[in-house]
């Protein structure tokens, strides 16, 4: 909810979605009022649609959410990556749409070619109910695409790459640095209205690398508390 170019972090992530051509619906996924009053109170605001689920039972609430909807396939998107690109979700949504029958899930980090911050994920209901039956220890249920990583042959699995390995780059918020850093590039160019793309980025990157440098102490940092499995 902090705010950026005087919207908070999670409406930009929200005005980014809107611009997929793939999506029937946006939503958010939270857990219970009480403990998220504020997400819920920026939801009924601006009118988006939103899921209260479990707390901590990640693959719980993301199934929810899907039922909920009566969705048939879900992308997910966390809400630390301010620059979810809507081209590449589309793209990722595409291959899913055309290869329902061969594949259960279309990933973009397996192994990541894209900066961190641009990662998303396409399930089937199906894909997301057979995680949700097989995991069973608590701390995999909420860190559940670890299990998909550790069980590929469970999975009919499809990774999509960047062109170029652009694994390097770091543009998600976890630290004080890289709220920095979203803060910097979204002053260069956010406008009122229109999104801009990962290949905008990279050429502003281009144009003062040192923008990058802001948060370079933390690239590689992924998945930060995540058990070990």
């Amino acid at each position: 909810m902090m705010k950026i170019s005087g919207k908070p972090i999670l409406w930009h992530i929200f005005q980014r979605l809107k611009a997929c051509n793939n999506f029937d619906e946006v939503v958010i996924s939270t857990g219970p009022p009480d403990k998220n009053s504020e997400i819920h109170e920026f939801a009924n605001k601006f009118n988006i649609p939103v899921f209260s689920g479990n707390e901590t039972d990640l693959i719980d609430r993301i199934f929810q959410t899907a039922k909920n909807f009566q969705a048939t396939t879900l992308v997910r998107i966390t809400a630390d990556c301010p620059f979810a690109d809507p081209k590449i979700i589309d793209n990722m949504i595409s291959i899913f749409n055309k290869n329902s029958n061969k594949l259960d899930l279309v990933l973009n980090n397996k192994p990541p070619t894209f900066p961190h911050g641009l990662d998303a994920e396409v399930y089937s209901i199906e894909t997301l109910e057979k995680i949700w039956s097989l995991i069973k220890k608590p701390e995999l249920r909420e860190w559940f695409p670890l299990f998909v990583h550790k069980n590929p042959k469970l999975f009919r699995i499809y990774n999509y790459s960047s062109v170029s390995n652009l694994s390097h780059l770091r543009w998600t918020i976890d630290y004080p640095e890289d709220f920095e850093f979203t803060e910097k590039i979204f002053e260069q160019l956010y406008s009122s209205g229109k999104i801009f793309y990962m290949d905008d980025i990279l050429k502003l990157l281009k144009k003062e690398p040192e923008l990058s440098l802001i948060n370079s102490k933390y690239v590689g940092y992924h998945n930060v508390d995540a058990p070990k499995i």
